[in-house]
């Protein structure tokens, strides 16, 4: 290249720089219509163009500036990136990647983005890969062991939903143990698809869902799984817990209580909750006779003992 030809291209470069974008654009396509095989220039050009919007004419030059120098990983970036996030064309972009690492194996923020695309793709063990070679980079790098950790969790769920629905309960459960709360609900949801009258899925949702916060779907699983198992005295229990704790709704939840207690006279919780429900209402001879109800059964139980002793000295 002249020196002429490198100060005018200097020039141009020093419009970018402030931002004299509209006078960049035309300098560039007039310096193209002359230099074609700029690479620089195309993406230059292809830049300002992304800037403005005009994604269509930013793909056109990215390409032009890789096609010209297929080794510059930065213009091979430019083109994936591109294709990626704006034309959806993924399957492009993971090969446009994968030469960048194939030309730097080490390249953290590329290995990433293919790992991503790769679960996108559901390639589970090509996009661990990508993870598992970020962490022998980078050990410490938590979105990488995050990443695979969601992986691994997938594969746990796909194995043990092949054996039973309850297995895939017990597993979340493990989740939840390990500080997967999002991970579980995901689990239970996917679960739920399969058996949609699988009804511990349903009170198991409603129980994370309350840990969550997220109150209304909560009560709406807690009502399925009782609809869908009417006799199981523990999805009743936690309708009838929700009903009496986060809504007041005393009518309702003591329906319940009485209904599980006519099942199983001995059923200490709901015997408790009834005693509570009468003590809240000043009936108190009502919830005395639950309150010794519970220790004819567990003479031990300290809670009721004290709930008599109250009531006793009020």
């Amino acid at each position: 290249m002249s020196t002429a030809c490198e100060d005018t291209y200097a020039a141009i470069q020093m419009m970018i720089t402030e931002a004299r974008h509209e006078d960049a654009m035309v300098a560039l396509e007039q310096w193209l219509a002359e230099n074609s095989d700029h690479a620089l220039a195309h993406k230059d050009l292809g830049d300002l163009y992304f800037l403005e919007g005009k994604t269509d004419q930013a793909l056109a030059h990215y390409e032009k500036a890789a096609q010209l120098n297929p080794e510059n990983t930065d213009y091979l970036k430019n083109l994936a990136d591109i294709l990626y996030s704006q034309s959806d064309d993924v399957e492009r972009a993971l090969a446009i990647y994968d030469k960048i690492l194939s030309i730097h194996s080490d390249d953290i923020d590329t290995l990433m983005v293919a790992g991503h695309i790769r679960v996108s793709l559901e390639h589970f063990d090509e996009a661990m890969r990508n993870y598992t070679r970020i962490l022998e980079i980078d050990p410490s790098n938590e979105d990488a062991k995050h990443f695979a950790d969601r992986i691994n969790c997938h594969k746990e769920v796909q194995e043990a939903s092949e054996s039973s629905p309850e297995a895939v309960c017990q597993h979340c459960q493990a989740l939840v143990a390990q500080g997967q709360l999002n991970e579980s609900i995901a689990c239970l949801e996917r679960l739920i698809q399969q058996h949609p009258d699988f009804a511990l899925a349903h009170n198991d949702l409603g129980v994370l869902y309350y840990q969550r916060g997220d109150k209304a779907r909560c009560v709406k699983n807690y009502k399925k799984a009782t609809e869908m198992d009417p006799q199981n005295s523990i999805f009743r229990k936690n309708l009838a817990d929700f009903y009496l704790i986060e809504e007041g709704a005393v009518e309702k939840a003591m329906e319940i209580y009485v209904s599980v207690l006519k099942d199983d006279p001995e059923d200490i919780d709901s015997l408790m909750a009834v005693g509570h429900i009468c003590t809240s209402l000043k009936e108190k001879d009502s919830a005395r006779t639950f309150y010794e109800r519970i220790l004819d059964i567990e003479p031990w139980n300290f809670d009721a003992s004290e709930r008599i002793e109250q009531l006793n000295s009020d």
